[in-house]
């Protein structure tokens, strides 16, 4: 992999695992707020914990070469839910962000994946 690339995937990968951590860290500091839109959106209220610290160790494993990859498909599953789960609602502005996401994630898991293989 080129240098330019490799600096690429770096910013990426920094940039989603801060989104994560402060994503996963407020839902995890904010339970009393964030377990009723969970609620709201028909799931149980325990879910709220484990996609907030699902997402925190998310983040910490994309900073973590060997584990990024495996890292980045683990938070695709949650931006798959997290989009289906707005747009399902007709929240199509909220599903947007975590499709970004999720496109992103898709992009680093693959170059991982087949660094990994070479």
């Amino acid at each position: 992999m080129s240098k330019g690339k490799k600096i690429a995937l770096w910013v990426v990968s920094i940039l989603l695992a801060a989104m994560f951590l402060f994503s996963g860290g407020s839902k995890l500091f904010a339970l009393d707020k964030v377990k009723p839109m969970f609620v709201q959106y028909g799931y149980p209220a325990w879910f709220a914990i484990l996609i907030g610290t699902s997402e925190a160790l998310g983040a910490l494993g994309l900073l973590v070469p060997r584990l990024a990859g495996l890292a980045a498909a683990g938070l695709s599953i949650i931006m798959v839910g997290a989009v289906y789960t707005h747009f399902s609602h007709n929240e199509f502005t909220h599903g947007l962000t975590p499709l970004v996401l999720l496109i992103l994630l898709i992009g680093v898991c693959y170059v991982r994946f087949t660094e990994a293989k070479a």
